[in-house]
């Protein structure tokens, strides 16, 4: 049986010169297409060179890069935008996700993926027509979504660039499919983040909140007393101590001082996952801290188990700091105008690390924060930058025991 040529090529003459077209023959059939010009193509595919083609060899090279895009060639059922972005986000069922985590598990979780889903339901969907395609989703279509959001709606900008990347993930994705012929992302308004900075408090307010949260002890149920002071003694996030369980909880090898390995953090959505930063990290805090952790514990070796024995409640954690706040004397007023907040414990640990001229890639090591630059260099923990950093927790726990003249810490 003889072989087709996919495609022919051929000149048309028209009054301002001749261009090159060509037609796509169906493999099967041998039927013609309707011809299609090659500068249009060219167009379609990205190639921004403005330029008419003049030669054979260029058009049989862009009529070939359009086939393999799936621009040129039989009919094709249009694929809805609104269709493919939902079914990317859907944890359960997104291909997309699954090889993401096969390739590093954790690398997307079913919290972060439900946000997306929902950021496309309420914030984008509702502005495009409802089965536009895929294909025909245009820069100006996207820019306006943007307008909207910060003009007429007025969401904060780190916002605005969640909901961006809703839609800009599944088009990168879909471009790397060959769904699109290229990505109208590439040319969007960028939205700069401009929201407000995250208060820390100063060291005398951290000594003014320990020493109420040991006046108020026997008021506040142990894990929530327990979470807050371990929070603001080593910086760590709010999930990342809910999420503690008796086996992260080692001897090490300072005198009357444990190892705290971080290895979890608990969502609302995903339930237990991995750290924000994907890896394991270390903190050094005195073993009696240690030890009333421990005692702590459920059944399940859950270090802070609420009245349930579940996880404690991230929002009930973060009004009981807001409580013990208002009776340091820091009121409602200024922690609104301060912007204050339960991770503002951890901003604070970092200031004051910094001012107690604990190097950068000390602070780095303990907090979880690696840039590229620097993980290869720290992918394992020095037991000797621990220690360095650990001269802060020390500083802070030091003062817990101000107000209760060297009792210890227990249930």
């Amino acid at each position: 049986m003889p072989h087709r040529s996919e495609f022919y090529l051929y000149r048309r003459k028209k009054t301002r010169g001749t261009y090159w077209y060509v037609c796509f023959v169906d493999p099967r059939t041998g039927r013609q297409e309707t011809a299609k010009s090659i500068d249009v193509l060219k167009e379609k595919l990205g190639m921004m060179d403005l330029r008419s083609v003049r030669r054979r060899d260029e058009a049989a090279v862009i009529a070939h890069k359009a086939l393999e895009r799936g621009i040129l060639g039989g009919k094709t059922e249009k694929v809805c935008f609104a269709d493919y972005c939902l079914s990317f986000w859907d944890y359960d069922n997104s291909l997309y996700i699954r090889r993401r985590n096969s390739m590093k598990e954790g690398s997307i979780g079913r919290e972060y993926a439900n946000n997306m889903y929902f950021f496309l339901k309420r914030d984008v969907l509702p502005l495009l027509p409802r089965k536009l395609p895929i294909s025909d989703v245009r820069t100006k279509d996207l820019d306006r979504i943007v307008n909207h959001l910060l003009v007429e709606r007025k969401l904060s900008s780190g916002t605005v660039q969640l909901v961006t990347l809703s839609f800009s993930l599944p088009l990168k994705e879909a471009y790397r499919e060959g769904l699109i012929s290229s990505n109208p992302v590439d040319r969007m308004v960028k939205v700069i983040r401009t929201e407000r900075e995250r208060g820390a408090f100063s060291m005398d307010e951290c000594i003014r909140i320990m020493n109420t949260l040991n006046s108020e002890k026997e008021k506040l149920y142990p894990s929530y007393y327990l979470a807050m002071v371990l929070a603001l003694v080593t910086g760590m996030r709010s999930g990342e101590v809910r999420a503690l369980n008796e086996k992260d909880i080692s001897e090490s090898s300072f005198p009357g001082l444990s190892l705290i390995t971080i290895r979890h953090s608990v969502s609302p959505y995903s339930g237990l996952k991995c750290t924000k930063g994907k890896y394991d990290r270390n903190v050094l805090i005195p073993t009696e801290l240690a030890d009333a952790l421990v005692a702590n514990k459920n059944e399940n070796g859950l270090l802070l188990p609420s009245m349930h024995g579940r996880y404690i409640s991230s929002p009930t954690l973060r009004e009981q700091l807001y409580r013990i706040m208002e009776k340091a004397g820091i009121d409602r007023q200024e922690r609104e105008s301060r912007n204050l907040t339960f991770h503002s414990l951890r901003h604070t640990f970092s200031t004051l690390g910094r001012e107690m001229e604990i190097s950068q890639e000390d602070r780095m090591l303990v907090m979880g924060h690696r840039s590229r630059e620097v993980n290869d260099r720290y992918t394992h923990s020095s037991s000797e930058a621990l220690r360095r950093v650990y001269e802060l927790t020390k500083s802070l726990f030091s003062n817990i025991k101000s107000a209760d003249d060297g009792a210890e810490i227990s249930r």
